[in-house]
């Protein structure tokens, strides 16, 4: 089991990713991100999160031991929007990104839903007995607990746990997460609307997906309804760089 084994805060990996340039060696980025944690004591946990952060943001799924930053759609799209608006985003990417995290939304979702306090000792005895590895799993479970906090999704109350709002999704963030529920989850171009996990996007407020799809229909892929199914194709032939995109919602702004 892959852990997640430290807190992330959305300020964070914002910094972290309008730092960089791709192509270049994370490790020259050491003393700037340590000037990003500076809130954090002692060189062992900047570096936990310097690799956690690189593993999910600067990295490709398939090379995580690489030393080089790579393309990924975050790094564009920290260094084209504010941050507010694309808060949302960096969860969604970093929960699409990760199996363990994932595997933790879904028992949450599964035993609680999104508006029933969370008892915190109840739910890591669950994740224990899931995954077999007390030290490993309970502290990944406190890690996203307290990043979910950092991202205003959850309070934190020692032992009960509670919801605040989802966050706000508008419709480029809904556009962004359906691109990277395909590429990074699905490894597919083809979503069947019907078939959508609803755990993965508990932890936003969600506008009419409906209708965002049929408004992009032509334009970000191609919409049509089959028996019993809705189905969209991602058009991958469209530039999704963030100029493209950026063009797509907001003009020549």
């Amino acid at each position: 089991m892959l852990g997640f084994d430290r807190p992330l805060k959305p300020l964070w990996i914002y910094k972290f990713i309008q730092t960089v340039e791709i192509g270049h060696k994370i490790s020259t980025y050491k003393n700037e991100f340590d000037s990003i944690l500076w809130e954090l004591d002692g060189k062992e946990g900047k570096r936990k999160v310097r690799t956690v952060l690189s593993r999910y943001f600067l990295k490709s799924e398939n090379n995580s031991r690489n030393k080089t930053i790579e393309h990924t759609p975050m790094i564009g799209i920290c260094k084209r929007y504010p941050l507010k608006e694309i808060k949302p985003l960096l969860l969604y990417y970093l929960l699409i990104r990760s199996q363990v995290l994932r595997i933790l939304t879904k028992m949450i979702y599964e035993l609680y839903g999104p508006k029933e306090d969370i008892n915190y000792l109840f739910l890591r005895k669950k994740i224990v007995e899931k995954f077999g590895d007390r030290d490993i799993s309970a502290r990944s479970l406190r890690n996203f607990l307290s990043t979910l906090e950092a991202f205003d999704v959850l309070k934190l109350n020692k032992n009960n746990i509670t919801w605040n709002l989802p966050l706000d999704i508008n419709e480029m963030n809904m556009c962004y997460m359906l691109k990277f529920y395909s590429d990074e989850y699905k490894k597919s171009p083809f979503i069947i609307l019907e078939d959508i996990e609803e755990y993965l996007f508990m932890y936003f407020k969600m506008p009419d997906v409906l209708k965002i799809i049929k408004k992009y229909h032509g334009k970000l892929w191609e919409y049509s309804v089959r028996v019993n199914q809705r189905i969209i194709l991602i058009d991958n032939n469209f530039d999704w760089s963030t100029d493209n995109i950026y063009k797509i919602f907001y003009g020549n702004k």
